[in-house]
């Protein structure tokens, strides 16, 4: 079976994306939070922050396809969620300069997070607010490499352990 020509070039239009990290997701979601000064439970502050960033965030739907959809608004651009884990300027470098599977990140995006994200998130972040809760024992696990936390590193919904840990326990390892 031959590939049509639309399929061949958003093939290669994939092929061709650059991975890059889209500050435009946390732009939004900063300024929705630093409006947002209404006294509301916290389930529907993030439900109007959900419908903020649907209203504002760029839809990317490129020419000739039939399925839309990107995570950012260009492809392969990877958004992040400062609320959840505020990437730090070294982090960001880190992942512009890595020779596997970098990000490209923009000049404007580095001083988007160095003058708006950070300031704004710094100390707000859930990883912040989580790791200011747990014992010295769990940060001293943490600090050795005994395990990681997902929200340095991805997005929401990834995990890994293929169940291990779910189906032995943690004591179990």
């Amino acid at each position: 079976m031959t590939m049509s020509a639309r399929v061949a070039r958003l093939r290669q239009q994939s092929l061709e994306a650059v991975p890059s990290i889209s500050t435009e997701r946390a732009e939004l979601i900063t300024d929705f939070y630093q409006s947002d000064h209404e006294l509301l439970s916290e389930p529907v502050r993030r439900g109007r922050a959900f419908l903020y960033l649907m209203e504002h965030q760029t839809l990317c739907i490129n020419p000739g396809e039939l399925i839309v959809g990107e995570k950012g608004p260009v492809p392969a651009a990877a958004p992040t969620f400062p609320e959840l884990c505020c990437h730090s300027l070294e982090d960001l470098e880190i992942l512009d300069t890595r020779p596997k599977t970098a990000f490209k990140v923009s000049p404007h995006g580095k001083q988007v997070y160095q003058h708006k994200v950070i300031p704004f998130w710094q100390g707000r972040s859930l990883r912040e607010l989580i790791f200011n809760e747990m014992t010295p024992e769990w940060k001293a696990a943490y600090a050795a490499g005994i395990f990681t936390e997902f929200m340095e590193q991805r997005s929401p919904g990834h995990t890994v352990l293929d169940d291990k840990i779910y189906r032995e326990g943690f004591l179990d390892f």
